[in-house]
């Protein structure tokens, strides 16, 4: 048995793809109509070049895009989006959990359980990360990436419940009041302020000549594109969609030997602690 197997059926992998892709069709297609510039990221651009489509185990989709196109689906994606669908972003969801941004489709709800106890829409969705430059110097890109990943951690902890899972033994008791503790502290910052840190230090260098880009709300610092124009098409299950233009070594540098399959307890995507396929679901 796969690892993924123990949280789904094949019709729940298979219906979660199908609706990940409605999503990304739909997604192309605001990029399209505002002129957005986008590509796969992360795990999707992995299938791409192993599968041309989802990894079988893959329950999510990853897409990116530039930060001047990426600030313009925020807040222009909704004037041409289709009728059940919503794009969520820490910008226009007060108690949103991620300083990313989802496209989500209504009438469904995924849950992971660090999130059950959050009043936000909860559609099966796919994410949206922004790319900004980062520097060609190696001392300074880490120290830009130790700062935005402290704002980051400060802002998941200020906007999410991670104190109030249940536990009966006194290590997880202590680790409950840890966290109960960390997520009140973080409180003293506003939502506001922290996205504005966020924000700052992810751009800090887009007004410079440094060659490189990444997508920092990944925590892998190996996350850098070295050539990422011109970007290039590939295919994801039948579906024309843009890459990096260095995804070889970009995914070598992420994944190491990306042409071996992961260890089997890897080969699972997020668990759901609330699945809802909606009505089309079988």
């Amino acid at each position: 048995m796969e690892k993924w197997e123990e949280f789904y059926t094949d019709d729940q992998i298979r219906r979660i793809q199908e609706i990940e892709l409605e999503n990304l069709r739909v997604f192309i297609d605001v990029c399209e109509k505002l002129n957005l510039e986008y590509f796969v990221y992360g795990g999707t651009l992995l299938g791409v070049e192993k599968y041309k489509g989802m990894i079988p185990w893959d329950d999510d989709i990853d897409v990116a895009l530039p930060r001047e196109s990426y600030q313009e689906f925020i807040s222009k994606a909704h004037t041409v989006l289709p009728e059940g669908y919503f794009v969520q972003s820490p910008y226009n969801c007060k108690k949103s959990p991620y300083p990313y941004t989802k496209l989500r489709k209504k009438g469904t709800k995924y849950v992971e359980s660090i999130n059950r106890n959050l009043d936000i829409e909860t559609g099966i969705y796919i994410d949206i990360y922004p790319v900004d430059r980062i520097p060609d110097d190696d001392r300074l890109r880490k120290k830009q990436f130790k700062k935005v990943r402290r704002w980051i951690l400060i802002y998941v902890y200020r906007q999410s419940r991670l104190y109030d899972k249940k536990e009966i033994t006194a290590t997880g008791l202590l680790k409950n009041i840890v966290k109960w503790v960390l997520c009140n502290v973080a409180k003293v910052y506003s939502q506001a302020y922290c996205l504005r840190r966020i924000d700052y230090y992810m751009t800090m260098y887009n007004n410079t000549q440094a060659k490189r880009y990444a997508a920092l709300n990944s925590p892998n610092y190996e996350n850098i594109y070295l050539n990422l124009f011109p970007l290039e098409k590939g295919e994801l299950n039948g579906i024309e969609v843009c890459i990096p233009g260095d995804y070889k070594t970009h995914l070598k540098m992420r994944y190491g030997d990306y042409h071996q399959l992961p260890p089997e307890d890897q080969r699972v995507g997020h668990i759901p602690y609330i699945l809802d396929l909606g009505e089309e679901a079988t």
